[in-house]
Parts: structure tokens; C-alpha cells; sequence
């Protein structure tokens, strides 16, 4: 049958170089000699010593291994750690972005309502002081009734009947001023009070606050004035978590990575400069665990292969121990 392939005789000297060559007649003198005992004997001399070395090349590598994978672990682990660091920071930075703003619009509402009392005080005094002009008018119209000795009017009847109601009434509304008025003083106060608790910034300064405006920034300065209050608070730990700063694509800043003064302080103090995501310390951890990733896959590679020869020759060694015990004169010629 024909076929497409030239198959060729093999070379009877293929496994010259691996495998010894055993003799091809015995002895006859001495039936019980078997010349492949002796060929794989020393076959076995050669691959007991390759065998012995592999195995602990393969001991050394899985250490190494080992070694690494549990240090890249630890690596990925500070990496999360440091990424729910860097989430709660950020989930922290709304919260006090949150509470600036607002307490912007509370800062801007005590100002309107201190502005409100301020008025309603004006509007009470003027009312008051009318009443006391009204009350000057009817003490004056009341002594010119008394010193009128007109017998058509008599006390409790007519006309000063209803002044002495109208006496009464008004009598009552000036009793009230004091009270009002230290209530509205109060009110006033108060207001102030809170509004200089939230933030020290005057109500007129500029630029004029809106709270209707979109995207406003939460602790803008101004000028660089320096204002006191809860709202002060807030920007300081605001800026403490540098909330404005995005994570940059390009990589960290150079950054202090760890406590004193310069690199060569050996201070195992990691300095968690804000935000976490562009912090140097951070990128140095994220750089060794990428090498040992790297190195894993090499190494893993190179374990491999050391597995593989190892096997082989364990195969080899098998397979001739076993050869070897067949042909072992000792037991063959019993």
C-alpha cells in the first residue's frame, strides 16, 4: 500500500547518548552473568545523582515559591486594606461636604432671621413709641376733663365711661413693652449667638452668599480671611482629607513614606498622607506586589519544568530498579 509518507530505517545508534548499550551475548561460560545487569547498573549510577539534584532543586523552588506567594498575599492584603481606607475617606469627605454646605445655608437663614428681628424690633419700637405719644395725648385729655367742672359728665358714664376703658387698654399694651422688647433683645442675641457658633463671617461680606447656586464649593476662603466657628471645624478636617483632590492617573506624588525626617531615618511609620490613592507609601506597596506577581509566573514556569524532569526521572530510576532486580544474578541463578 502506498502512502504519502518516506518512511526511513531508524539509526540503530539513536539512544547512544542517553541510554547505555547492553551486550549483546552473555558469556556462555557463566549462564548466570547477564551483561545488562552490569550496562544498567551504571545507567542507574548516572541517574540516581541527576535524580537526587532535581528533587531538591524542586524542594528550593517550591520554598521560593511559597516564600513569595505568601508575601504577595500580605502585599494584596495591606493593597485592600488601603482601598477600604481610601473608600471610607472618601465617604467621610461627603459627610463633612455635606455638613459644610448645609451649615452654609443655616449660617445664611440665622443671618436672614437676625436681619428679620432686627426689623420686627424696629417696627415694635415704633408701635410703642406711638403709644407712648397716645398715652401723652390722653394724660393731657384726661387732665383737661378732670379741671373741667362740667356737671353733664360724670364718672362711669358717657363719654368717660369708655375713656376710662380705652385708659385700661392702653395701660395694659405699655405694661407688655418691657417684656417684648427683652424678648426681642433676647431673640437677637441668640441669633448671633448661633450664627457666630456655625462661622464668624459677617452676613454683608463679599461676595454675597448664595444659596441657590449650583456646584458651590464647600469651604472656599476668601482672600484668605480666617473665619472661626463649627463650619471652620469641618473645612479644617475637610482639607485634612484633601476632599478636593482627585487620584491622580499618572501615579502618586512624591510623598514622606514613612516617620522622620529623611529617607535614611529607619522609622517603620508609614505617613498616610490624604488621599490614600495618591499616597507614595501605597504605590510602593502596589509596586511590590506587581514584581512578585511577576516573579511568581516565572518562577512558576521554572517549577514546572523542574517538576517534569523530576518525574522523568523518577521513572527512569523506577524502571531500572526494576530491570535490575530481573536480571540481579543473585536471584536469577538460585
Amino acid at each position: 500500500m502506498l502512502t504519502q509518507s518516506d518512511y526511513k530505517p531508524i539509526d540503530p545508534d539513536w539512544d547512544k547518548e542517553t541510554i547505555l548499550e547492553c551486550c549483546k551475548t552473555n558469556d556462555p561460560d557463566k549462564p548466570c552473568n547477564d551483561c545488562c545487569y552490569d550496562s544498567w547498573q551504571a545507567e542507574l549510577n548516572k541517574v540516581n545523582p541527576s535524580y537526587n539534584a532535581i528533587v531538591e532543586k524542586t524542594a528550593l523552588l517550591q520554598s521560593k515559591f511559597d516564600l513569595i506567594t505568601g508575601r504577595r498575599d500580605r502585599y494584596k492584603t495591606w493593597i485592600d486594606e488601603l482601598d477600604k481606607a481610601e473608600t471610607l475617606a472618601r465617604e467621610i469627605c461627603y459627610q463633612l461636604k455635606l455638613i459644610a454646605l448645609q451649615s452654609d445655608k443655616i449660617w445664611f437663614n440665622t443671618c436672614k432671621a437676625e436681619e428679620a428681628i432686627e426689623i420686627l424690633f424696629c417696627m415694635l419700637r415704633d408701635i410703642f413709641m406711638q403709644i407712648d405719644e397716645l398715652k401723652e395725648i390722653f394724660d393731657s385729655l384726661d387732665n383737661c376733663i378732670s379741671r373741667n367742672n362740667d356737671q353733664g359728665l360724670n364718672k362711669g358714664q358717657g363719654i368717660l365711661k369708655y375713656l376710662e376703658e380705652y385708659r385700661t387698654k392702653l395701660i395694659a399694651t405699655v405694661k407688655t413693652r418691657d417684656e417684648i422688647i427683652k424678648n426681642i433683645v433676647l431673640a437677637i442675641k441668640l441669633a448671633a449667638l448661633l450664627r457666630n457658633s456655625i462661622s464668624t463671617k459677617d452676613c454683608d461680606s463679599e461676595p454675597a452668599y448664595d444659596p441657590c447656586a449650583e456646584d458651590q464649593e464647600p469651604c472656599a476662603t476668601l482672600n484668605g480671611t480666617v473665619y472661626y466657628g463649627m463650619k471652620a471645624l469641618i473645612c479644617e478636617w475637610y482639607k485634612e482629607f484633601a476632599c478636593d483632590t482627585p487620584c491622580s492617573e499618572t501615579g502618586p506624588e512624591q510623598q514622606t513614606a514613612y516617620g522622620g525626617s529623611s529617607a535614611e531615618d529607619c522609622e517603620l511609620k508609614p505617613v498616610f498622607d490624604f488621599p490614600i490613592c495618591n499616597n507614595n507609601f501605597k504605590n510602593e506597596v502596589q509596586t511590590w506586589l506587581d514584581n512578585d506577581n511577576t516573579a511568581l509566573i516565572d518562577l512558576l514556569d521554572e517549577l514546572n519544568k523542574a517538576k517534569t524532569k523530576q518525574q522523568s526521572l523518577l521513572a527512569c530510576k523506577i524502571s531500572l530498579d526494576q530491570a535490575i532486580k530481573a536480571v540481579d544474578p543473585a536471584t536469577r541463578c538460585k
